[in-house]
This record gives structure tokens, C-alpha cells and sequence, in this order.
């Protein structure tokens, strides 16, 4: 029975044009893969954005700290006669805390003018000091702002590497699993070529008689079943190929919408490279999971809150002191300590029930931070210790993968000799063939496994060097 060539000759054909796509464009390697997602992936710019809104935060609250220009004018005219005119205008800066340095100049004339706002035809500038001498002193509103704000700084940069990291962790994966995928492609391309191959030797036997017919039919079918394999393996592949380009997006913000990528690289080549570096993915990296930072950053601002809180139960003593011009001039006024304007208040709740318990409030927020890093740390901890023990299994699982894998090729040798010397049959070969295909695709697999725990590994670190 004579099988027809379509099927080999169009898959044969596919694959030499999806070549023909790629072959035209530069090679892909793994590097220039995950230099172009954190380059171009709009993810990865979507987290540059967050930490760049963390440093426009701590200007936009050190911008608290701006000095203040204030004004105030209120005039009344009745009958014809000026009742009043009066201007308050004051600069003030503050300097650390609850400290206030105040620049200022007021005018009160007028028939009805209140006597203690009345001045000198040319005004009254003041040079002058706010204090809180009590509340305000240590830190107050503006300052915790600007501490916090500075501290939000390194969280929003832990929350850019944490993103980043889910980011390049995702695409080192799927990249992986491409590189799978083309391995799982290779070896059924190879073995639907040794099945074609057979089947035409079958077919020429047959027909000088030195085959039986029904050989030929066993050949087909079983050429017929590698073919479906190959086929539903590039299906694979194609799936694979589109999930890294959905993270290798081009300098033109478009995601790449080749189905196929040509590559230097293998499946083989980078299981070398982790099985000589896993020792220093495993134990030279210290942990430095931006997920921690994050934790400890969030933790000094809930100090910086404690201590907020801490201030505002204290009483409020606020002390102005003004030095009054006492040169008419205001081109070149004079300061005298026998002109002066000082005040004080201060306030204090009876029960401080709101203060008191902000601040336990506080306390126990702060508190629960902490115990979340703590379980974090172990739980990051406690992953890694659990992947190394994983990496242990592997190894071992890898060699006997190897041993079968090499076993199965030598029986399948011996086979074919004893099918061509007549003393076994095409059921036997076939099937010695299909047990060495298996052993192959599992050593391919145990392969990738070994890859992503090293990626795992990396993730769980948080180092952000994905590279190989």
C-alpha cells in the first residue's frame, strides 16, 4: 500500500516559510529578550511611572516648606469720610518644625480706625519669630510629610522592583517554555522523519516482495501517528511563540506579531548554563526580595507616624514675637527691642481621649507591620530552602532521565539490527521508538523544570538578574 507524501511535503513546506518569516528578521537570544521587555514592555514603564511618582510625592511635600505671602485689606468709606483703611501682609518661612521666621508690614488709618491696628502714616514693617514651644517642637504635620514622603521615595521603588520582578519572572517562563516547546518540535520533526523514511523503505520492499503488505500499513499508520504529533506540537509551538510576544514589545510601543522567532538559543544550552551556576543562584545571592523592602520602608513611615502621634498629645504652646519698626522710613527701617508685639496661647483637651488613641492606634499599625515582614521573611525563607531541596530531587531525577534516554536509543539500535537481519518485527521497532521519544520528551521536560526552579529561585531573591 502506498501512503501519499502531501502531509510530509506540507509540513515540510510550513516550516521552511515560517523560516523564511524569521530567518529574515535578527535572532533572538534570551538576553536581548529581557533587555527588550524591561526596555520596551509597557508594564516595565508603567512601573519606571511609579517610582517616578514617588520622587515627584517628596518634592510636592517638601514644597511644604515654601515661604507663604499673606494679605489683607479691608477699607470703609461713609458719607465722604474715609471710617478706616487697613493692610496686613506678612512672608513667612518656616524652618524645621512648629519655627517661624515672619516678614511683614501693616497699615491702619482711617476716622474709626480700631487704635491698636492705627500706625505711622508710612506703615509699620515687623520683623518677627513663631514658636511652639511645646506641641510642634520634636516634629509636626509638615515635617512628618516630608519624612514620610522622603521614606515613600524607597517604598515606591520597592513597589517598581516588585513589579519589575513579577514582570521579568513571567517572561522568563513563558521564554523557557518557547525553548521547550521548539526542543519538543525538533524531536518530532526527527522521528516523523525516521517514520517517513522507514515507510519508504517499506513500500520498496513491498513491491519486489520481500515485505509483507501488511508491513506497509503498520508503517503508514505509525508514520500517519507521528505526523499528528508534530502537528499538534507546532500548534504548540505557535501558542508559545505568540506568549513571548506579547512581552517582547518593539521600540515602536507595537507588540511583535511574528509567530515564530529565530534563536541562537536552546533548551539544552541554558539547562548547562543553570546546572554550572545553581549553586551561586542558590546560595552567593542574598535575599533581597523588593517585597521586604517594601515592608521596611512602609515600617519607617509608620514610625514616623508614631511619633506624630506621640507630639499631638502634648498641649499647645505657641509664642509670637514681633520687633516693630521704629523708622517712619520704609526704605530703610529700624528695629528696636524697646518697639516690640509678643502673644502666646495655648490649649490642651481635658481628656485627651483622641490623642491618646490615635497614638495606640498607630502603635498597633505599626505593630502588625512589623509582624507581616516577619512572616513575609519566613515564608520567602522558608520557599527557597524548599527549591533547594527541589534542585537535590532533580538532579537526580535529571540522571536517570539521561540513563534512560541513553538506554532507550541503544535498545532501538539493537532493534533495528535484528529487524533488519528478519529476527524481530515493525511492531517491536516501533515501539522500542516511541519508548526512546518518550524518555527524550521527559529528559526535556525534567530540563525545564530544572531551568524555572533557578528562575523561581531568582524570583523568590528578588534580585532582578534573570540573566543566565
Amino acid at each position: 500500500m502506498k501512503i501519499s507524501k502531501m502531509h510530509f511535503n506540507y509540513i515540510g513546506f510550513y516550516l521552511l516559510f515560517c523560516l523564511s518569516i524569521y530567518g529574515q528578521n535578527a535572532p533572538i537570544n534570551f538576553d536581548t529578550y529581557i533587555n527588550n521587555v524591561l526596555k520596551n514592555n509597557p508594564l516595565s514603564k508603567k512601573a519606571q511611572n511609579i517610582n517616578t511618582y514617588g520622587e515627584l510625592n517628596y518634592k510636592s511635600a517638601r514644597g511644604n516648606y515654601d515661604p507663604k505671602l499673606n494679605a489683607n485689606y479691608g477699607n470703609k468709606y461713609f458719607n465722604g469720610s474715609n471710617y478706616y483703611s487697613n493692610l496686613n501682609s506678612e512672608i513667612k518661612q518656616q524652618l524645621f518644625t512648629n519655627q517661624y521666621l515672619k516678614l511683614g508690614y501693616d497699615y491702619g488709618m482711617g476716622n474709626n480706625i480700631n487704635p491698636e491696628n492705627y500706625t505711622p502714616n508710612s506703615g509699620l514693617p515687623y520683623f518677627g519669630l513663631e514658636v511652639g514651644l511645646l506641641q510642634g517642637l520634636v516634629i509636626d504635620y509638615n515635617r512628618a510629610s516630608v519624612l514620610k514622603a522622603k521614606e515613600y521615595v524607597n517604598y515606591y521603588n520597592a513597589e517598581k522592583n516588585v513589579q519589575l520582578n513579577n514582570l521579568l519572572f513571567d517572561a522568563s517562563t513563558k521564554y523557557f517554555e518557547w525553548l521547550f516547546s521548539a526542543k519538543s518540535l525538533m524531536l518530532n520533526n526527527y522521528f516523523m522523519d525516521i517514520a517517513n523514511q522507514r515507510l519508504k523503505g517499506i513500500e520498496a520492499l513491498s513491491e519486489i516482495g520481500e515485505k509483507a503488505s501488511i508491513d506497509t500499513i503498520e508503517a503508514s499508520i505509525f508514520y500517519q501517528t507521528r505526523l499528528l504529533d508534530l502537528q499538534s506540537n507546532l500548534i504548540d509551538y505557535q501558542k508559545a511563540s505568540n506568549e513571548i510576544a506579547s512581552f517582547n514589545w518593539q521600540e515602536y510601543n507595537m507588540s511583535s506579531t511574528l509567530l515564530l522567532y529565530n534563536t541562537t538559543d536552546s533548551l539544552d544550552m541554558y539547562f548547562e548554563k543553570a546546572k554550572n551556576n545553581y549553586l551561586k543562584f542558590l546560595y552567593q545571592d542574598s535575599l533581597n526580595n523588593p517585597v521586604l523592602s517594601k515592608y521596611e520602608s512602609f515600617q519607617n513611615v509608620l514610625e514616623i507616624e508614631n511619633k506624630l502621634k506621640k507630639e499631638l498629645i502634648k498641649p499647645k504652646l505657641n509664642i509670637n514675637y514681633n520687633f516693630l519698626s521704629n523708622n517712619v522710613s520704609q526704605i530703610n527701617p529700624g528695629f528696636s527691642s524697646n518697639s516690640y508685639k509678643w502673644g502666646a496661647n495655648i490649649s490642651f483637651p481635658l481628656f485627651l481621649r483622641s490623642s491618646l488613641n490615635d497614638y495606640k492606634m498607630s502603635k498597633i499599625n505599626s505593630q502588625n507591620n512589623e509582624l507581616e515582614l516577619s512572616n513575609k521573611s519566613n515564608e520567602l525563607n522558608f520557599k527557597i530552602n524548599g527549591l533547594k531541596q527541589t534542585i537535590t530531587i532533580l538532579a537526580l531525577q535529571l540522571q536517570n532521565a539521561e540513563r534512560t534516554a541513553k538506554y532507550s536509543k541503544q535498545l532501538v539500535e539493537a532493534e533495528k539490527m535484528k529487524f533488519s537481519n528478519g529476527e524481530s518485527s515493525l511492531f517491536i521497532l516501533n515501539s522500542r521508538e516511541n519508548k526512546w521519544l518518550e524518555s527524550e520528551l521527559k529528559l526535556a521536560e525534567y530540563k525545564l523544570k530544572f531551568i524555572k526552579t533557578i528562575i523561581n529561585i531568582i524570583y523568590l531573591k528578588g534580585n532582578l538578574n534573570y540573566k543566565l
